[in-house]
């Protein structure tokens, strides 16, 4: 798979150098000529992948370099596109069979067609080398000497930010108060304990300011103390020489040491009987932070050490010996925000004339909180015509791509670039890839790793990809790159979004690459097309002429009713619909026509019928469609590389199933509305390795078809599947399930009971060897239900989406391993002493007149759970006084503050309006 990556430093030069190499394979007979010309492609691409690979690393390359590198990138584009029409023809050739006359008749014809197939290749290929000569020759054959690549010679602006005075900070005191009491507030022994503090946070977010302020404020109280800075390539001499010089308070230069071991021994001597203060500046990986720890001794002085970092591992990585004391950089509040903004354009706040202050809140909502942005932008328009409209609309509609770009602004995007140019290659690519998504737009993991795979972004062996994006995704998140919306109770983020800052330093960058294309204005694009965004809100049109013909992926993202067309559209691989109400079938009648596609989705439209040529789609990996989908093809049996479908319970699957060899993950079907056929050869599909399933009988005579499902069920337990998901709509207690006729399947991860009893299925549930994930949503809970559930050994999160009767109580002897527990609220439960002991994450929904009118006591034990790290609550406010709701606030803060973890409180609110009013 590595050798079909593309990226978006190299194009699609990798994965076509692959292909040539393909080729030349016996597979492919070419004409003699033909493989001449491919041997010579392949051996002159080669030469200008180095030449590309070169350049990916040079910040700011000269004019001319950069034509030579976007002129051999939209080449490789070019160069690919071809070759996957010919590698298509000759698979189409070589799996075509023939029988009888009829059959040899058409095989004859196709002979013929294919000798004036391969000369028309022969005739391509000859155009491509006269291509790729031309610009050989133009650019010298790219041997570009290393020493005549330029250079960055300028001064990391974050020097800056070491100085910076007190007067000209905002919202600065807060955050470094409560470093400075995480830092110093221990009693008795711990108090003269050696202790790491960690600041983790996105470039820019004053992580190095807030450093210096605490290092101002703690001085004093150290014998010896250092503030280093790291670079994204540390010279370790310097650096230790650095902290020697600022430790003994002399000017001297012991870098000429030339040892590092050397200088950790005269560092570890000179602190061993010292209490010291450290500030070690924006760190870059584990092992630069290995080397440095060696020097910091560990004694009982009560020596404190501050890093800062922008990546969460390093952070973890630097305190992992004092309790993980990780301080995650806040962005300023909306007030903060202002005063900062405001303080250098007009002096303050109240100045602001009135026709700015909606395009100033805009400006302040693209900055985020981001104190970086905040002080390039108003540091911008102070020194500009300060009160012109027009001035201020250009900064709101892009940060980074202002004509006439000040020094602050070329800061902000110098240390930006930082955390972009330590990404390897084929991270950059997936990151490049989030500026197809609109501003402030809340990312799926799922359906992002999902594309990234169709457009070649991840390397790896086919059934492992999604676990690999996966693993992509969360180093991201991990270097700060992109913000986690929803974090899952295991650490796993479900959603992202990009900060607005970055994103427009983004789609600086993607714009500079023709990596991608965004109409943000009302005229045409000027390049080709690689990769298109459209929001809905574009000039219809100019929608209609777009030229698609080269585009890879077509991404909508809202209402639209009007396309461009796909007719000629034979590049694209991933097209995006999700949620585009406006479309209909007539949109995608041409979809037999984008023979490379890997990628739709036509969830959320109004698409309600595929053409049957949809089979003809080899290529075709992933296909979700809406969950009121009715029916899909016959054809789509035909799809053999297809790896994921998602489908509604009520989408009536065509027969073949078993043919679709390659498929990993189907979700969510109902088998009782599929032929007995379709549900005995789902038991073919020995690669499945996720099946989601509704249990939904609506025959009397289902005994067959549960048998079939059993059968089929077993089978793929003995094969691949790892996770079995079903959804239970019990109507009445269910013999099949309650004899245990359905087995306890080792793949059985998650079930949901939308429908039913608990009880009736409880017996079943006890028998599950591995099931992890228990959702209730039906019927009710009683003491004895919830002691049964409890002593699911493997239990690791428990949701309960159903009011029930108390009192239950949650004891000691129950739910050893769950992590997260969601309650829609009882009247009466209890956690005791000891209750759900590994418990991270815990959500509550109060239907607040209800428990009043129940006389139930707020005090259910929050602080008997010794490990939750987070509370989520949801309070409807209907039908009580806003005195009440204030009330249960009180309550809970102060079952928060109990616990001895201090959880994470977050409560919202719904219904305020049909609150009572107080008496």
């Amino acid at each position: 798979m590595e050798k079909f990556l593309v990226s978006a430093a190299t194009g699609a030069m990798t994965s076509l150098l692959g292909k040539l190499g393909t080729m030349l394979t016996d597979e492919y007979k070419l004409l003699k000529d033909v493989r001449g010309d491919i041997e010579f492609l392949k051996d002159e691409l080669e030469a200008m992948q180095k030449f590309l690979l070169m350049m990916a690393d040079v910040e700011e390359p000269d004019h001319q370099a950069r034509l030579r590198a976007d002129a051999v990138r939209e080449l490789s584009y070019d160069i690919e596109d071809k070759v996957d029409k010919f590698m298509l023809l000759v698979n189409h050739e070589s799996s075509s069979k023939s029988e009888g006359f009829k059959e040899l008749f058409g095989k004859s014809m196709k002979k013929i067609a294919s000798i004036k197939t391969r000369h028309k290749i022969m005739k391509d290929v000859k155009d491509i080398k006269g291509k790729v000569k031309e610009i050989s020759e133009r650019y010298a054959r790219y041997k570009i000497d290393d020493s005549s690549m330029p250079r960055n010679e300028k001064v990391d602006p974050r020097i800056c930010a070491v100085y910076k005075d007190t007067t000209e900070l905002v919202g600065i005191d807060a955050p470094r108060d409560e470093l400075v009491k995480l830092l110093s507030d221990e009693e008795g022994e711990l108090k003269n304990q050696h202790k790491v503090v960690s600041i983790v946070g996105a470039g820019g977010f004053g992580k190095t300011t807030l450093a210096r302020q605490v290092y101002n404020k703690l001085e004093a109280n150290f014998d010896c103390r250092a503030f280093v800075s790291i670079s994204r390539s540390p010279d370790m001499t310097k650096i230790l020489s650095s902290v020697l010089s600022q430790l003994r308070n002399q000017d001297e230069d012991y870098a000429g040491v030339g040892d590092p071991q050397l200088l950790i021994d005269h560092i570890r001597n000179f602190l061993k009987d010292k209490r010291y203060l450290i500030i070690i500046d924006d760190i870059w990986d584990v092992p630069t932070w290995k080397i440095l720890e060696c020097a910091f001794v560990k004694g009982g002085h009560g020596s404190r050490v501050v890093s800062t970092t922008r990546k969460n591992d390093v952070a973890k990585s630097c305190c992992s010996f004092d309790r993980n004391l990780v301080y995650k950089i806040k962005p300023l509040s909306d007030a903060d925000s202002a005063k900062l903004f405001f303080k250098r354009i007009f002096g303050c706040v109240e100045m602001c004339p009135s026709n700015l202050k909606e395009t100033s809140e805009d400006i302040l909502k693209k900055c985020g909180g981001l104190p970086l942005a905040i002080n390039a932008i108003s540091s911008l328009l102070a020194t500009g015509k300060r009160e012109t409209e027009q001035e201020w609309n250009r900064v709101r509609n892009s940060i980074t791509s202002i004509e006439g770009k000040s020094s602050d602004i070329e800061a902000m995007k110098y240390i930006l670039s930082l955390s972009y140019f330590d990404l390897p290659l084929h991270l950059r690519s997936c990151l490049l890839y989030l500026t197809l998504y609109p501003e402030d737009y809340e990312i799926g993991r799922k359906r992002l790793v999902h594309r990234w795979i169709s457009e070649g972004f991840i390397r790896g062996k086919d059934g492992d990809l999604v676990d690999l994006g996966d693993m992509y995704f969360h180093e991201l998140v991990n270097r700060s790159l992109i913000q986690p919306v929803k974090v899952k109770y295991n650490g796993k983020v479900s959603w992202c979004r990009v900060h607005d800052t970055i994103l427009d330093f983004l789609i600086d960058l993607s714009h500079r690459e023709n990596f991608s294309t965004l109409l943000s204005n009302k005229a045409k694009p000027d390049r080709r097309i690689r990769r298109l965004s459209l929001t809905g809100n574009e000039d219809q049109g100019i929608v209609e002429q777009l030229d698609i013909s080269h585009a890879r992926s077509l991404g909508v993202f809202g209402p639209t009713k009007q396309l461009p067309s796909l007719v000629k559209s034979d590049a694209l691989r991933v097209l995006d619909l999700r949620v585009c109400g406006g479309l209909g079938n007539h949109q995608v009648k041409d979809i037999g026509k984008l023979v490379q596609l890997r990628y739709l989705n036509i969830d959320g439209t109004h698409i309600t019928e595929l053409p049957n040529q949809i089979g003809g789609l080899e290529y075709l990996e992933t296909l979700a469609t809406d969950p009121k989908f009715p029916v899909l093809p016959e054809s789509v049996s035909l799809l053999k590389r297809l790896a994921r479908l998602f489908v509604g319970n009520g989408t009536k699957l065509p027969d073949g199933i078993g043919n679709m060899e390659n498929l990993q993950e189907l979700e969510d079907i109902n088998p009782f509305v599929q032929s007995l056929n379709f549900t005995e050869e789902l038991g073919k599909l020995i690669n499945l390795r996720k099946l989601k399933i509704s249990w939904h009988t609506i025959k009397s005579d289902d005994a067959s078809h549960k048998e079939k499902l059993v059968s089929s069920l077993c089978k793929l337990d003995n094969c691949n599947l790892r996770i079995l998901y079903i959804v239970f709509y019990l109507e009445e207690e269910d013999s099949f399930i309650k004899d245990l006729c359905f087995p306890s399947l080792n793949c059985v991860r998650n079930i949901c009971l939308s429908r039913g009893e608990i009880h009736w299925i409880a017996k079943w549930l006890l028998s599950l060897a591995n099931l992890q994930k228990l959702y209730i949503t039906s019927g009710e809970i009683e003491q004895q239900d919830l002691e049964m559930i409890g002593s699911i050994s493997t239990l690791v999160r428990f949701d309960v989406w159903y009011v029930c009767e108390g009192p239950i109580i949650s004891s000691s002897s129950g739910f050893q391993q769950l992590q997260k527990f969601t309650l829609s609220f009882c009247n009466g439960f209890m956690f005791e002493a000891g209750a759900m002991p590994n418990l991270r994450e815990l959500h509550l929904i109060f239907h607040l007149h209800e428990l009043k009118s129940a006389g139930s006591v707020f005090d259910f034990g929050i602080q008997h759970l010794a490990s939750l790290a987070n509370i989520h609550v949801l309070i409807h406010c209907n039908g009580v006084t806003a005195a009440d709701v204030e009330a249960v606030e009180r309550a809970l803060k102060s079952m928060a503050e109990a616990n001895p973890n201090r959880p994470a409180l977050e409560i919202s609110k719904i219904c305020e309006g049909d609150m009572l009013p107080d008496e």
